[in-house]
């Protein structure tokens, strides 16, 4: 009779109440020039539309999407020096 090999542990994930369950997380988005991040209107309700501000938009070209990476990675790099200047006791998740 073969022997059986040892089976990693499994945790379960708890049981979740549907109010608990996390709501679905829209991809479609833009960043605005104005610091906002926008979501596409067709995930919203009308009654989640009223009162924001409305952004309307085309894909890049690619040249334009080059300079949209290189600032976004610009923007990366000062927000994680901001957040270790913030918190320099900070260990991370290694």
């Amino acid at each position: 009779m073969p022997k059986k090999q040892p089976q990693p542990h499994r945790k379960e994930a708890p049981p979740t109440s549907p109010e608990d369950e996390p709501q679905e997380l829209m991809t479609e988005l833009a960043l605005g020039s104005d610091g906002l991040v926008y979501v596409n209107a067709e995930h919203l309700s009308a009654e989640q539309c009223e009162g924001r501000r409305m952004f309307q938009g085309y894909a890049m070209k690619p040249g334009e999407a080059k300079r949209a990476a290189e600032a976004m990675h610009r923007i990366a790099f000062n927000i994680t020096a901001e957040a270790r200047t913030a918190y320099p006791k900070s260990k991370g998740t290694h």
